[in-house]
């Protein structure tokens, strides 16, 4: 899903792409971790917080609020982790299989308009280019 969001947000009307750093979208996603629990917060208040205080007394309050805003950050500290990681552990994967040799199976799907999308485009031209570079040197071979 993050995957075909950060596509649709990085096309334009005419073909255009737009590229959202990835600085950007740390940057993004901090700010968001850091509303939660001013969110939180604007949840009790505007409900009857004297309730909420008396169920649960002010000391179990701050404790729930924590626990949940930790629970969050931990959550979409994950989410933000995996989609960093995962594309760099392909490219990984396919440079140690193209450093062997094995240049089957080595093409990386690009999934971002961001740097790591950038990284993957350089590689398949990268792997592209000993393509042609192995077959001209299989022809002159013969």
């Amino acid at each position: 899903m993050a995957e075909s969001f950060s596509q649709e947000i990085g096309v334009l009307q005419d073909g255009l792409t737009i590229q959202i750093p990835m600085f950007y979208k740390l940057m993004a996603s901090m700010l968001t971790v850091a509303v939660i629990p001013i969110f939180l917060l604007g949840i009790v208040s505007a409900g009857d917080a004297g309730s909420v205080i008396a169920t649960f007394g002010l000391q179990n309050s701050i404790i729930i609020m924590t626990v949940l805003t930790v629970l969050v950050v931990f959550m979409w500290s994950f989410f933000l982790a995996k989609s960093i990681t995962n594309p760099v552990e392909q490219l990984a994967k396919a440079a140690t299989s193209a450093s062997q040799g094995d240049l089957t199976n080595v093409e990386i799907t690009v999934t971002s308009n961001d740097e790591i999308g950038e990284l993957a485009v350089a590689f398949n031209r990268l792997i592209n280019s000993y393509r042609i570079l192995d077959t001209l040197a299989r022809d002159d071979a013969e």
